[in-house]
């Protein structure tokens, strides 16, 4: 069985602190709360923090999570209407370079920047 620490410890660590930069308290505990039956020691971190994104998918405090470093971010970069996402210049130039990402934009208007 696990704890409400221990999907919060995952969570942070996977996202590397950004959950308690863009949320409270409170909106952890009552994200762990719901999966504490859902979950155990062997869920991994990624499967956490994907469900952490998809809890806030259609409300006002929505959040995407960084294809490259993994952080959350409310807003960045968005390739090909959510394939990838990245939340720094310095994460999109791993995959792109401006040339490469100017074309992109040309070419799919589902891809560019905004905030979330």
């Amino acid at each position: 069985m696990t704890t409400i620490q221990s999907i919060l410890y995952r969570l942070t660590k996977a996202v590397s602190g950004t959950d308690k930069e863009l949320y409270t308290e409170d909106e952890l505990n009552k994200f762990a709360s719901f999966y504490l039956d859902k979950w155990d020691e062997n869920t991994s971190e990624n499967v956490i923090a994907e469900s952490f994104t998809d809890s806030w998918w259609k409300t006002d405090r929505t959040c995407r999570r960084c294809s490259v470093c993994g952080k959350l971010m409310r807003e960045g970069y968005c390739v090909d209407m959510g394939a990838a996402y990245y939340c720094t210049d310095e994460c999109l130039h791993t995959e792109y370079s401006d040339e490469e990402w100017a074309e992109e934009c040309e070419n799919n208007d589902q891809s560019y920047y905004t905030e979330w």
